[in-house]
């Protein structure tokens, strides 16, 4: 079957659609106080429109803006100006997706990913006149242009600077235009939006600026966002014949897979996304009526939770994930335990993998087990909160999937989970994985308020800060958090952050007043962001 749906995906690959976009104004940034970033952009003393005209010799360097986020290829007219270039031009190029980015040197980065994914590129051009063609792909709203080297006799220009962005997404795709009476709620929704679309390119990729591959946990996510929103169907099915594609011997699924230069499994494995699969499956039955595709991916549904089952107490059947031989994610919040989140979000996965037997007229494969693990929830909460481990530690991760897989009445459910949530010693979300976990629990009991609440006040919190597309993590005490040790190697865009457009225009839709207004483009969304940004139209 590997083959055969391998096939299948490839026959989905997506044509990748392209515009140019153009750099909106020459920028600085001064410190400033308060704000996030202890900055704050300005435009600089000369007119973009200037630029070609400009000359910028050794130790100068500029930023420019091109007033939202894009991924794609940079190319631009090098000139020099003097009487010879005597010596080849050295540049040094970053591409910023925040303005952390262009403001703080990316040496030194102490992180244990690869400081190879650092957004900046040292370039040699030896002759000019020369258009540059930049090969690497990128993901940036400023780049920032240093002149490392020239000579005395000669300094460089530049002009014709552009970015040929690419997404799965035309500029001319029309969306449901969503009206919503609060202001950041709008802006919300919007950032959403362009953090999904940057992210659709010939897979749903985590984060086009790193990693750039396909991972189950942000798959369900960003789906789930897809179907509110876009709704390519034909982009999730590529991608979830992708992972049944690379299954393990053993019928379990890679954390994430690389499509390139084939389609390959990673050796990374957690065993939560394994899990997770079937959600996903189930969620596109359900949105596109695709039962042929369910039905296909039927087996592969039933291998996920198996690597997870080994870690039940045979005896109480409450998840031990000190048990697990594999890696358990949930979050990246330091020091959560994660026996009772897991127990739940396995519970969910059975209860899930049951709807979806339903929805293609099998018999359901977990009713005995379901009973068992919602009996062994009880062992999860203590004097009215959620807890976790020998330590009973209390945390949103345990809270928020105790009650999305449902093991408690309702009301027991929204006590247990305000309660949590209000603990001063509960364990808090350092991802918008998780946070999304929070509020779809928070949803899912009836408390819209506080779920609209915690969006506006975290999501709410990165469009404060000046994001043009949701981050990878957000701190709002800590502006240099990361889960990597060093903040210059996060995402600035990433995959698992889209959701509030999910949940503001399905669940909570009716509480925050929102109201259809007909269609919208992608490219009229994105005309009106920059106008927000910067105060005027796009420069053509």
């Amino acid at each position: 079957m590997a083959q055969e749906f391998e096939h299948i995906a490839n026959d989905l690959l997506p044509k990748l659609h392209r515009c140019i976009r153009l750099p909106q104004r020459i920028t600085r940034f001064e410190k400033a106080s308060p704000s996030f970033f202890g900055l704050k952009a300005r435009t600089a003393d000369h007119d973009i429109n200037d630029l070609p005209s400009l000359s910028w010799g050794k130790g100068s360097d500029f930023i420019l803006d091109f007033g939202i986020h894009m991924v794609g290829y940079l190319s631009f007219h090098l000139g020099y100006v003097g009487p010879n270039m005597d010596a080849p031009c050295r540049l040094r190029l970053t591409f910023g997706e925040s303005p952390l980015d262009v403001t703080i040197d990316m040496n030194d980065v102490n992180t244990w990913i690869s400081t190879a994914w650092l957004p900046d590129e040292i370039i040699n051009i030896d002759i000019c006149p020369q258009t540059i063609n930049l090969p690497r792909r990128y993901s940036f709203r400023y780049l920032r242009v240093q002149i490392i080297d020239t000579s005395p006799k000669f300094k460089v220009s530049f002009s014709n600077m552009q970015c040929e962005s690419v997404s799965a997404v035309s500029q001319d795709h029309c969306i449901e235009a969503v009206e919503f009476s609060d202001p950041l709620l709008q802006d919300i929704d919007h950032v959403c939006i362009s953090t999904l679309r940057d992210c659709m390119q010939t897979v749903f990729e985590d984060g086009p600026r790193r990693d750039r591959r396909l991972w189950i946990g942000d798959l369900r996510l960003q789906a789930l966002a897809n179907y509110s929103t876009f709704r390519d169907f034909n982009l999730v099915k590529r991608c979830l014949f992708q992972f049944a594609a690379v299954r393990n011997a053993d019928g379990s699924l890679p954390a994430c897979v690389f499509e390139k230069p084939t389609l390959t499994a990673s050796t990374d494995y957690i065993a939560d996304y394994d899990a997770l699969f079937a959600a996903i499956v189930y969620d596109y039955v359900e949105a596109s009526g695709d039962t042929e595709t369910g039905h296909l991916l039927w087996e592969t549904v039933l291998d996920c939770p198996k690597r997870m089952l080994r870690s039940l107490n045979l005896t109480s059947y409450a998840f031990e994930a000190e048990s697990s031989k594999h890696f358990i994610f949930l979050d990246w919040a330091k020091g959560l335990d994660k026996s009772a989140g897991a127990h739940g979000l396995l519970l969910y996965c059975l209860k899930i993998t049951n709807k979806l037997a339903k929805q293609l007229n099998k018999q359901p494969p977990y009713d005995e087990l379901i009973l068992k693990m919602t009996g062994a929830a009880t062992l999860f909460l203590e004097d009215g909160v959620f807890v976790s481990g020998v330590s009973q530690q209390i945390s949103f991760a345990s809270a928020a999937w105790l009650v999305l897989c449902e093991a408690f009445p309702p009301e027991i459910a929204r006590t247990s989970l305000l309660a949590t949530l209000a603990h001063p010693e509960a364990v808090k979300p350092l991802t918008p994985y998780l946070w999304h976990h929070v509020c779809d629990a928070l949803a899912m009991v009836g408390c819209y308020d506080e779920c609209v609440d915690l969006i506006k006040s975290y999501w709410g919190g990165m469009v404060t800060a000046g994001a043009d597309t949701f981050w990878e993590c957000y701190d709002a005490q800590d502006r240099m958090a990361s889960p990597y040790g060093d903040v210059r190697n996060n995402s600035w865009c990433h995959a698992w952050s889209c959701t509030p457009t999910y949940l503001l225009r399905t669940t909570l839709r009716e509480t925050v007043k929102a109201r259809g207004v007909g269609k919208v483009t992608m490219d009229e969304l994105d005309q009106r962001w920059i106008k927000r940004t910067l105060g005027y139209l796009v420069l053509q």
